[in-house]
């Protein structure tokens, strides 16, 4: 007999088709996506809390530690009563500490930050300009102005600053201007201009126009030099020719620029004869620092402080940025 053998039936191969491998790579690309969403929101929720946290920690305290000192304090050196400076002298009861100096690193003032003995008369419908070399090279964002004591009635409480480049004669070129903003009387003002560099050793021309309505109005405040320092001519308000000359004279008004050098400004404070020392950490920067003296008759002294505290991020990253403006007021124990 002829035996056969029994093969086992052909072994049929397995495997994917296009559909279901397709809806594989759909659902590890889903689940992939939404981890990574998930872990982005984590890191973005955690860097905006570290900024808050931060910023407002780091306010507090400065503001704690200044206030502290006013109290401290047997009186206030500068700013005189009614004015407003970006930096605090204060009298101390310890010797070797006073006097006590509070202001901001990190940048330089192009420009004269004295608040000046005398009030100009007919700013309005006028450029005034006043010439200073920068001492740094940087960048500046912001001009200020101290205006005298009558500021007129809106509309025509507004003023407007530009800064220019210049020989030590003229302005020559328009780098840039500000929108027209309402005045503070006795008190620094300040014009926001879109970021503009200056170079160390090269002469700006800072300059103001406003619209008071009469000649005693809208004016700045300027102390007497020794040589030609400032020009004026006449110019509609609102309007900035990008050169001109004008009428010379011999005095500087109260105006400046605070420019960044890119290092992050800290709020400082010098002891006596002492060092230096910066109050708050790299992870923050102070800015808008600015001391108004409230004293009133027969008081030993009270202080308005106001500064912004910012989240530092020097690589521009796409992050949260965080910044609060802390505002106090402390008065001179009795």
């Amino acid at each position: 007999m002829r035996i056969q053998r029994l093969l086992p039936p052909a072994h049929r191969q397995s495997g994917y088709t296009l559909i279901e491998l397709l809806l594989y790579v759909a659902m590890v690309g889903g689940l992939l996506t939404s981890v990574i969403f998930f872990y982005s929101t984590t890191i973005d929720a955690r860097v905006k809390n570290q900024s808050i946290v931060e910023v407002n920690d780091q306010g507090a305290a400065l503001m704690d530690y200044i206030t502290q000192t006013i109290r401290n304090a047997t009186s206030i050196t500068s700013p005189t009563t009614g004015a407003s400076a970006t930096s605090l002298t204060l009298a101390v009861p310890t010797g070797s500490l006073s006097p006590t100096v509070f202001s901001l690193s990190g940048s330089s003032n192009l420009g004269y930050t004295t608040i000046g003995g005398s009030t100009d008369a007919g700013d309005s419908g006028s450029i005034n300009a006043t010439k200073f070399t920068a001492s740094t090279t940087g960048t500046v964002s912001t001009l200020y102005a101290y205006v005298g004591a009558t500021v007129s009635a809106s509309p025509n409480n507004v003023g407007q600053m530009a800064i220019y480049s210049g020989t030590s004669s003229a302005p020559t070129a328009l780098l840039a201007s500000s929108s027209s903003t309402a005045l503070a009387a006795n008190s620094w003002n300040a014009f926001s201009i879109a970021s503009t560099a200056v170079t160390s050793g090269q002469i700006y021309w800072l300059a103001y126009n406003t619209n008071g309505s009469g000649t005693s109005a809208n004016n700045l405040k300027f102390d007497t030099t020794g040589a030609v320092q400032s020009i004026y001519k006449t110019q509609t308000f609102g309007s900035w020719p990008s050169s001109w000359t004008g009428t010379t004279q011999n005095l500087q008004f109260s105006m400046y620029a605070p420019i960044t050098t890119g290092t992050p400004a800290a709020l400082q404070v010098q002891e006596g004869s002492g060092g230096v020392v910066a109050l708050n950490n790299d992870l923050v920067t102070v800015s808008g620092l600015t001391f108004k003296n409230l004293t009133r008759a027969s008081t030993p002294g009270s202080v308005q402080v106001t500064f912004t505290v910012s989240r530092v991020n020097p690589n521009g990253k796409n992050e949260f940025d965080y910044q609060r403006t802390f505002t106090d007021t402390a008065e001179v124990t009795w």
